[in-house]
């Protein structure tokens, strides 16, 4: 498959599901499977807990995450203690989390694994950026997460692998137009080298951002409610910079101004944007335009056209139908014969 390819060129990956069961631990472990057939040496950690045998939410077996011999993880110390194969330990994280300190080690023989990686994206950049140096790795894998609820992010890899299906929207169309959502908020610009250095490391406070690039200081934690939004709107006029949360509201708002062909939004990345489709495409449709901090290169789209539930999608006819909707190539990986 060519992206497994691209995969080596970028040197970091996610693959990032768009819900549970849309095939995402199946998506890593053909990637995983592959990268070892070339000989490639992969260090793979997850943001969140992946590996159980059994969804805690929709209590539906999960495919387990196996590592072969050589391959470099990184989990919480609780799951590397509950492991029941030979590796040895290489590193250990500083910063403790209720599962304990964060552990890279090596393993010595095949065996499954829960991962319980970095959880915020400082933490996943660090890994991302240390782990090639520290190791002799050649793919950093990290099994992402798109939620409001997760605070990392899966964009601070070099590229992305999205995983969708019918546990995402029983209904072809309607998955089909989700999709394509997802992948137009994955394709963002990226915002200015200047302006990434500027607010790279600003997390809170949303700030004015003028033509010349100067940044002002916060001025309202959030946007989420009608006299925020109004309050924002005056301050910041039509360039600001939000590093949480882009509601549905903030984004209506900016794009009903009279000069939102002159209005510029700049996130952190494409998983603060929590627009309904409609408004987000009203918005540039009008003219309105959105950076993103940090940026990644989606390679491909997986499908998994059955879920849980019991609906099943003609493989055939999702993939040609999101390929239609999409410039990325769109596989099922349980149809691929290598």
């Amino acid at each position: 498959m060519p992206f497994v390819d691209q995969i080596v060129r970028y040197g970091s990956l996610s693959v990032v599901g768009l819900g549970k069961n849309t095939g995402k631990t199946e998506c890593l472990r053909y990637v995983m499977r592959r990268l070892s057939e070339m000989q490639k040496v992969v260090a793979v950690t997850s943001i969140g807990v992946d590996g159980e045998r059994t969804d805690q939410v929709t209590h539906t077996t999960k495919p387990e995450i196996f590592l072969d011999r050589g391959m470099y993880f990184t989990t919480a110390a609780a799951y590397y203690l509950d492991k029941r194969f030979s590796a040895e330990v290489c590193h250990v994280g500083e910063r403790s989390t209720v599962l304990g300190k964060m552990v890279t080690a090596r393993a010595l023989e095949r065996g499954k694994i829960i991962l319980a990686g970095p959880s915020d994206t400082v933490s996943l950049q660090e890994w991302v950026k240390q782990t090639p140096k520290r190791f002799p790795v050649d793919v950093c894998l990290v099994d992402g997460a798109i939620s409001r609820l997760s605070p990392a992010s899966p964009a601070v890899t070099a590229s992305m692998v999205l995983a969708t299906g019918a546990a995402y929207s029983p209904h072809m169309k309607t998955l089909v137009e989700r999709t394509r959502y997802i992948y137009d908020l994955i394709c963002l610009p990226g915002a200015p080298e200047e302006l990434v250095k500027k607010l790279g490391n600003i997390t809170n406070g949303i700030r004015s951002v003028t033509p010349q690039c100067e940044v002002t200081d916060p001025v309202a934690e959030q946007a989420l409610l009608p006299e925020q939004v109004r309050q924002i709107l005056e301050k910041c006029g039509k360039r600001m910079y939000v590093p949480g949360v882009v509601s549905n509201l903030l984004l209506k708002a900016l794009g009903e101004k009279k000069d939102v062909l002159d209005a510029e939004l700049y996130v952190r990345d494409f998983t603060r944007i929590f627009a309904e489709p409609r408004v987000f495409h009203t918005f540039l449709r009008k003219g309105g335009r959105i950076f993103q901090l940090f940026t990644t290169n989606l390679l491909a789209v997986c499908v998994n056209p059955l879920s849980p539930e019991g609906a099943r999608l003609d493989s055939g006819e999702l993939v040609q139908r999101i390929q239609q909707a999409i410039e990325v190539p769109v596989y099922d990986i349980k149809r691929m014969k290598q």
